[in-house]
């Protein structure tokens, strides 16, 4: 295998450091100790397809156009489930340059449904499929040899002791875990993304407020899973070895509804069943994960929203407070100041960021309501890191990795040169 990667997802650099002092994760002390590690710049909006696309193809999303799990551009009906068709950037896996490399890819968002690939792919669903993996027997052949598989989605928060959940997120861990093994057989790259520090972190952060030693936080145990695995998979054979974490994690104590400052400046309005009145509403926020907030001129004409309009909902949500006074967010910028390419018309008109990264915007409430946000203690973080373990020194560059960085990485460490339409260098010399 030349090239292993893993997404450690969610895994916060300031937690693994905490930890580290305390004498836990082995593996990610060691690679800080021969200086591999490097911070990793998730922002401005920290989410995992949108990073996890940026990442994988080497543009901003202004590029490949995914800015959620869900089309920001959402109107009465539920915001559209984002596919493989909608990233409209090659990701590395489809690149010309690594045609000739066997690569294998397991759990990586936006790869559903499964495209051929040199290699096999199980995706990421976003709904139960038996159109899994390809080839599209995969699965069934593993599971044959023993192999069993579990997808994320099959383990959504449904209102369980939090306990049982995250006893059932790491049976599902140790399922991919294993899968990924399998498939470090016979492949030059390998790529896999261990999601449990997400799906804990978002539900059990709670714990980690808890003064409690003799209990470990199932947050924690979850580093110390990742860590594990990581020292396991690089023990496979990789001659080169890159982890990364697209997103951060953190303290969360509440989701802020953007929609009821609009409301209240009267620039949302509802109908007499409390649903957006599109037609009488100049702005609305969008999906979970956009940080953003949508003009309804934008919604159906894209760009069409008037310079007045646009000024109007920005003093709305620059001069929005909390009942203490201080500012609900930091920045309110246009789209066309966040996101470059062709496709940044599929953004929401206006991207926000929290001043207090606790308490972040809720998002289109539909799709809250859906996934029970309002029952999590945990966010995402803009603090990312990458690791770059193997025959290639990663740079010393005191500045911050960037993600369209890790796609031109993982061809240079495979011995490619990376795609023309790359925006970023490698992080090596």
């Amino acid at each position: 295998m030349k090239t292993l990667v893993i997404i450690v997802e969610g895994m916060d650099s300031v937690v693994m450091h905490e930890e580290i002092e305390k004498g836990h994760l082995p593996w990610f002390a060691g690679q800080i100790e021969r200086q591999n590690y490097r911070p990793l710049n998730c922002g401005p909006v920290p989410y995992e397809p949108t990073n996890l696309a940026t990442a994988f193809a080497g543009v901003n999303p202004g590029q490949h156009g995914c800015f959620s799990y869900w089309a920001s551009h959402a109107g009465a009906e539920m915001p559209k489930i984002l596919t493989s068709d909608d990233v409209k950037a090659k990701r590395i896996w489809e690149w010309d340059e690594i045609a000739d490399l066997a690569i294998n890819v397991v759990n990586v968002q936006l790869t559903h449904p499964p495209k051929p690939v040199n290699g096999k792919m199980i995706s990421y669903l976003m709904n139960n499929s038996l159109n899994a993996s390809y080839p599209r027997n995969l699965l069934y052949k593993m599971s044959k040899d023993g192999i069993r598989y579990a997808h994320d989605v099959s383990l959504f928060y449904q209102g369980e002791p939090f306990e049982d959940f995250g006893k059932m997120a790491f049976q599902i861990a140790g399922y991919q875990l294993q899968s990924a093994i399998e498939l470090s057989k016979e492949t030059d790259i390998l790529i896999v993304n261990l999601t449990l520090i997400d799906r804990v972190s978002h539900f059990l952060w709670y714990e980690m407020q808890k003064d409690d030693p003799a209990n470990r936080p199932f947050v924690l145990a979850a580093y110390d899973f990742v860590d594990d695995a990581c020292r396991r998979l690089q023990a496979l054979g990789a001659e080169n070895t890159l982890v990364f974490s697209e997103i951060g994690f953190g303290e969360l104590t509440h989701f802020v509804s953007i929609n009821d400052y609009l409301e209240k400046a009267g620039l949302l309005t509802k109908d007499s069943d409390g649903q957006i009145d599109l037609e009488k509403s100049i702005a609305m926020e969008t999906a979970q994960g956009t940080h953003g907030v949508m003009l309804l001129a934008d919604l159906y004409n894209e760009g069409k929203a008037s310079s007045s309009q646009i000024a109007e909902v920005t003093s709305c949500l620059t001069e929005a407070l909390f009942d203490d006074g201080t500012p609900v967010l930091s920045t309110v910028r246009h789209r066309d100041e966040v996101y470059r390419g062709d496709h940044v018309t599929l953004a929401a008109t206006l991207i926000v960021e929290p001043k207090d990264p606790k308490r972040p915007p809720l998002g289109d409430l539909r799709w809250a309501e859906h996934v029970r946000r309002n029952s999590q203690s945990g966010w995402h973080r803009t603090s990312g890191l990458v690791v770059l373990d193997g025959c290639e020194q990663i740079s010393s560059d005191t500045h911050m990795a960037e993600l369209e960085q890790i796609a031109p990485t993982i061809s240079r460490l495979s011995g490619r040169d990376p795609a023309r339409h790359c925006e970023k260098e490698a992080l090596f010399a």
